[in-house]
């Protein structure tokens, strides 16, 4: 049953996830702008809340599905074409492959629980996708397929990212608005996953331009004293993250997506990807960028597969001068004209001499040109 958006903001979950961010006369300013927004949403293809309710099912032990395989299959996304696509860029070999394909031997060697670091890194629409002018949403999800310790529910973590095209109608680096994401690999960042599996969904959407989600989140990031407009939230028990989740898409109400996926689960080491009941798709998950792309613009990349590469999380193709700035080197018409995003991965196996504070000069992870001069000192490289 959908819940009318002045009676869901009276309950006590909307009320208890939001307040951490919103005082009262915010709540009720939201309220009265996302009132006004209703037309403006009413013209947009997708329903929020059908989408996130239930996201969680698979791994939430309140949930009548949970542990079931296929819980949300394609039926459940707007769009089976949206559908959200994993490709993992092997920097050595300069091969840009799709993450189901990353072989056993590729992962860590380790049977125990590791911590993976997701972070948003670049984001760039289509020219088609360009020409709406609302931000653009994104957001990464991960979970834990098993509680930790077998005590408690398994835990959830998520990060959301709204980004505004400029004048020129274009998005901004995240470079550009402040957000360095080498700066940012801590042990904040650093996600527990059990026995080395996980679940992971990437999503991106564009809400109404008046959209009380949009404003939200700008005071969450505000409140969090984020430079760039991101904002990543603690690891919260699965039934909490995702009661969060449904409050947000009341907020968001409508939307439009442009890449939609549920939770599939990742690997980030060879024991893991033996578990028997990690059920196909199956992303491997090693360090370094991740391309994040539809289902319908597989075949236009698939072409292009051998040509390209990741430079500063965006795709450019071998032929292209990189000694030039990053708007110019964009502009070759060669690179596939597709909607996507990068994510940058770290993984670091946790030992029980672990504090539980992963070091931050995890080689493992994506490294910053200081972590590279440092592995060259000491003959690693």
């Amino acid at each position: 049953m959908t819940l009318a958006r002045r009676q869901f903001l009276s309950s006590s979950a909307a009320l208890g996830l939001l307040s951490a961010f919103l005082n009262p006369e915010q709540l009720r300013a939201l309220q009265d702008a996302q009132d006004e927004a209703r037309k403006e949403e009413e013209a947009l293809p997708h329903s929020s809340p059908q989408f996130w309710t239930g996201f969680y099912d698979s791994v939430n032990p309140k949930s009548a599905n949970y542990g079931q395989a296929g819980t949300r299959g394609a039926d459940s996304l707007v769009s089976p074409s949206l559908e959200t696509q994993y490709l993992h860029y092997l920097s050595d070999a300069k091969k840009l492959r799709y993450a189901t394909s990353i072989e056993k031997g590729e992962l860590l060697d380790h049977d125990g629980d590791v911590a993976v670091s997701l972070l948003l890194n670049q984001f760039r629409p289509s020219s088609e996708d360009s020409k709406d002018k609302n931000a653009s949403q994104l957001r990464v999800d991960a979970t834990q397929n098993r509680p930790f310790m077998n005590l408690f529910s398994p835990l959830a973590w998520t990060a959301m990212a709204s980004l505004k095209p400029d004048k020129s109608g274009k998005i901004p680096s995240l470079d550009k608005l402040g957000f360095k994401s080498d700066q940012v690999m801590d042990a904040s960042s650093h996600i527990l996953l059990t026995k080395g599996s996980g679940k992971l969904a990437v999503n991106i959407s564009k809400a109404a331009k008046s959209s009380g989600f949009v404003k939200v989140l700008e005071v969450m990031v505000e409140a969090a004293k984020m430079v760039a407009p991101m904002v990543s939230l603690p690891a919260v028990s699965v039934p909490a993250m995702s009661a969060f989740s449904e409050a947000f898409s009341y907020w968001e109400n409508r939307t439009q997506f442009v890449l939609n996926g549920n939770l599939v689960n990742a690997a980030a080491t060879q024991q893991a990807m033996d578990d028997a009941e990690l059920h196909p798709p199956l992303i491997g998950l090693m360090p370094g960028d991740y391309v994040v792309v539809a289902k319908k613009d597989t075949d236009q990349l698939q072409a292009m597969l051998p040509k390209l590469r990741v430079f500063q999380g965006y795709l450019v193709t071998a032929d292209s001068d990189l000694n030039q700035p990053i708007d110019k080197i964009l502009e070759d018409k060669s690179i596939p004209d597709i909607t996507y995003a990068t994510v940058k991965v770290g993984v670091k196996p946790i030992t029980a001499s672990d504090s539980g504070k992963p070091d931050e000069q995890d080689e493992s992870a994506p490294s910053s040109g200081k972590h590279e001069d440092k592995k060259k000192k000491s003959g690693k490289g």
